[in-house]
């Protein structure tokens, strides 16, 4: 980005989208269990907004209910989450995630955080301002 567009909202958004998918991929790279992307946001959103069925995780992730059948399909291989009938509808089933689940998220949280925050220790002090006063500045747009 060049000084001149560094205000530009279009090029700002995009610099922003650019840098989101290149730290993903990055931290991505370094871990070390065998729970896919889509797994691990599956199981993070059944931890933070509790039981689902697979539609719904579906919705919410923005994919078809199909690849989100497969995928709360390998969370339950791995023990990571668990199926249980709906009491409403027979036809249906609940997904929640584990014990286990909630451990392996958790360590894979503290595993990514411990690698970003080496990779930000190489930061001068002031850099780390900036980027902690964007943060701070990105909050309200994340979750107005």
């Amino acid at each position: 980005m060049t000084d001149a567009s560094e205000t530009d909202a279009t090029d700002l958004a995009d610099a922003v989208l650019t840098m989101h998918g290149r730290l993903r991929r990055s931290l991505l790279a370094s871990k070390a269990d065998e729970v896919t992307a889509s797994q691990t946001a599956a199981l993070g959103r059944l931890l933070r907004y509790g039981p689902a069925t697979v539609a719904d995780l579906a919705r919410a992730e923005g994919v078809r209910p199909q690849s989100m059948g497969a995928t709360v399909q390998a969370l339950v291989d791995l023990g990571l989450a668990e199926r249980q009938a709906d009491p409403t509808d027979g036809r249906r089933s609940i997904v929640s995630a584990t014990d286990a689940g909630a451990a392996a998220r958790q360590a894979t949280w503290a595993t990514r955080n411990r690698e970003l925050a080496d990779r930000l220790a190489t930061l001068s002090e002031a850099d780390r301002r900036v980027v902690a006063r964007a943060m701070a500045v990105l909050g309200p747009i994340v979750d107005p």
